[in-house]
């Protein structure tokens, strides 16, 4: 399955380039000169900066000017490297690291699709530059950088939502991970994205009426199992017990193939975990915990006697 991983990394010459327009060089010809690239590399790059929204060219009397565009990523990012000019960010942004350095500052325990050898390398090299901690935390000395990796996630997943289509919502994201809702009217044929969540139900024999379609993106998961549409459903609206009981028929319904191990460790990714632990009690006690995300048992007998599931 095709990601966006390639147009969110920075190359090299990418990084050099906008360290050189940060330091004020401006000219397209100036920039060529100082990097010593060729016309079409240089172009190259360009075309990469302005997909990623971080530069625009404009044209004074014969010559072309690019810049640093407004909008909030490419700010903080002429930030760091103004105030950093010191740093070799060429060397520390590149490739997949800026993948990695997300995942840092976001402090997920979800692995990105980096190879578990090549997160311990890159780490590595970042704590012995002083980039992070030994508790494996984006050293405050480098705040701004934790600024800009937020926003230049935001505005990353806001890109792939609107490949997605233009009506997108994002309900949740996390490194790179998206549940999406689009207006059911809308043709959606990318196929880097899966349908999940509720509207995976008729699948399972649980026809559920909806206006919207959901759909999640992820760089690593291709394949969405009943435990995913599970727990997507309960991010579609955290603490809402529509749907929780929505999440609990089809818990009820796949109960015996469902596998808990894996439905578990997913929950803790997503926050789920206790949530999703008192469902699983509760399918088995009938008894209500002390907390308002969950239906009474009468309430979710009726439900499942409604769409055909064992109670």
């Amino acid at each position: 399955m095709k990601t966006f991983g390639d147009e969110y990394a920075f190359s090299k010459t990418e990084l050099k380039t906008l360290k050189e327009i940060a330091r004020g060089n401006y000219e397209l010809s100036t920039i060529q000169t100082t990097l010593n690239i060729k016309p079409s590399r240089l172009t190259y790059t360009l075309k990469k900066l302005q997909n990623k929204d971080l530069i625009k060219i404009t044209r004074k009397g014969a010559k072309k000017q690019v810049s640093f565009s407004s909008t909030k990523h490419a700010v903080l990012l002429k930030s760091l490297l103004s105030i950093y000019d010191y740093v070799d960010w060429e060397n520390i942004l590149k490739d997949k690291a800026i993948k990695i350095l997300s995942q840092i500052s976001a402090n997920s325990n979800k692995q990105t699709d980096v190879a578990r050898n090549t997160f311990w390398r890159y780490t590595k090299d970042f704590k012995s530059r002083g980039i992070i901690t030994q508790e494996d935390k984006i050293s405050t000395q480098f705040s701004a950088l934790t600024e800009f990796l937020a926003e230049y996630q935001n505005f990353f997943s806001q890109k792939i939502a609107n490949e997605l289509s233009d009506k997108s919502v994002i309900l949740w994201q996390h490194n790179l991970e998206l549940l999406i809702r689009i207006p059911k009217t809308v043709k959606a044929p990318n196929r880097n994205f899966q349908k999940t969540a509720t509207s995976l139900f008729p699948l399972y024999d649980l026809p559920l009426f909806s206006n919207f379609d959901f759909y999640f993106y992820s760089p690593t998961k291709e394949i969405l199992k009943p435990e995913d549409a599970i727990l997507h459903t309960l991010l579609l609206e955290r603490g809402n017990v529509r749907y929780s009981t929505y999440a609990l028929l089809l818990l009820k319904k796949m109960e015996k193939t469902i596998d808990q191990t894996y439905l578990l460790r997913e929950a803790k990714h997503y926050g789920l975990e206790n949530q999703v632990k008192q469902m699983l009690e509760f399918l088995q006690t009938h008894i209500h915990p002390n907390k308002q995300q969950l239906p009474t048992w009468e309430n979710f007998a009726e439900k499942a006697h409604e769409y055909g599931v064992n109670a």
